[in-house]
């Protein structure tokens, strides 16, 4: 198959490396030339951990229209924070109609990316999806190294357009096709989206000693203690009234940990209990800035469109509010005004995406 990722961020080389170790022709393109110019003359990303190996690519380029020239399909890897830039982009460049994956979509991703994509002059009517989460985790390394701690099983992906979310799923390369489940709606992967959970409170709580240069933490190990994680899961419980409203049970942060990662479930424990098991997140760092992408991606295309659902249908979000508003205030940036609002959205265009059924319910009977 031949497959166009789009980013060479941490998730973007851990995908590239992936699929062309699997024999797939993949093409890498990256918007900042003198980010990939090692890769763009060597053309090999080097993994170690549960992927280990050299993988071949066989195109990396910062040029979108060599990117788009023959693609049977195209994994956005980038934040969030491009979704809409590179909506507009393909939108003027694509030829040939094919599936465009949102990894992740954050928060109503492949609806804004819709949106824009189709107010281009182009024709074409591609399924556009998203997941809920990346399905690799991983950190790079450097220009063309990253380290793959561990692989997702059970991602929900989902898909505007008419192609049934399972037959999505089928078409995926066989090799990360087990590595993803078929959503019954949006709201499965929108609304479910945890990234916004875990990673906003955190940093903004332990700003102090994320600012200070003289230490070092580990985000998760450290970061969350019993407190933090009470709040954590305050904005999770926010999180599921939304999608309560809309009619749909999904998971909680607790329960995606279980999912993902295998975790003992154990009666009555709390979130701090279970990623404190959780060994995988032992030995991620955390960052040393507040310009980072767990604050300028996860608020504005997280916490502001669930924000912003949740008014439309009367459910109070203090503690999500509160994190929103100490984000703008901290970094002096009104995430409000300048993320994802979905003001240029019809709302009923919003509402008929995210309460799609699925084609095929069969899948959950």
């Amino acid at each position: 198959m031949n497959i166009s990722v789009i980013g060479a961020g941490n998730s973007g080389l851990a995908m590239s490396a992936h699929l062309a170790l699997n024999n797939h022709k993949v093409t890498l393109w990256n918007r900042t030339p003198e980010n990939i110019e090692r890769l763009t003359k060597t053309k090999t990303i080097h993994t170690c951990g549960q992927i280990t190996g050299a993988a071949k690519l066989d195109m990396v380029t910062s040029d979108i229209n060599v990117a788009l020239q023959n693609p049977d399909l195209i994994m956005i890897m980038t934040p969030a924070t491009a979704h809409r830039d590179l909506a507009i982009m393909i939108g003027r460049t694509l030829k040939k109609a094919c599936p465009i994956i949102l990894n992740p979509g954050r928060t109503c991703g492949a609806i804004e990316f819709s949106h824009y994509f189709h107010l281009q002059d182009s024709n074409l009517q591609p399924l556009i999806a998203e997941t809920q989460t990346v399905m690799h985790t991983c950190r790079k390394q450097s220009e063309d190294e990253v380290n793959i701690m561990a692989l997702k099983d059970s991602v929900y992906i989902a898909g505007l357009g008419p192609m049934c979310n399972e037959s999505l799923v089928e078409f995926l390369p066989f090799c990360i096709r087990g590595h993803f489940l078929p959503a019954q709606s949006m709201i499965q992967t929108s609304i479910g989206n945890v990234g916004m959970v875990l990673h906003c409170a955190p940093l903004l709580l332990n700003s102090g000693w994320t600012e200070n240069p003289n230490f070092t933490y580990r985000y998760y190990s450290d970061s969350i203690t019993p407190h933090i994680a009470a709040f954590i899961e305050q904005i999770d419980r926010e999180r599921l009234q939304v999608a309560e409203a809309l009619g749909y049970y999904i998971d909680s942060v607790t329960e995606w940990f279980h999912r993902s990662y295998h975790t003992k479930y154990v009666k009555g424990e709390s979130l701090y209990d279970v990623i404190s098991r959780t060994e995988v997140y032992d030995d991620i760092d955390s960052p040393s800035t507040l310009h980072h992408r767990y604050i300028l991606e996860d608020v504005p295309y997280g916490l502001v469109p669930l924000e912003t659902l949740a008014h439309m249908m009367d459910i109070e979000t203090s503690y999500t509010s509160l994190i929103i508003e100490l984000a703008c205030k901290m970094l002096r940036i009104d995430f409000r005004a300048t993320g994802r609002n979905l003001k240029e959205i019809n709302i009923q265009d919003v509402y008929a995406a995210l309460l799609r059924e699925d084609l095929l319910e069969t899948v959950y009977q």
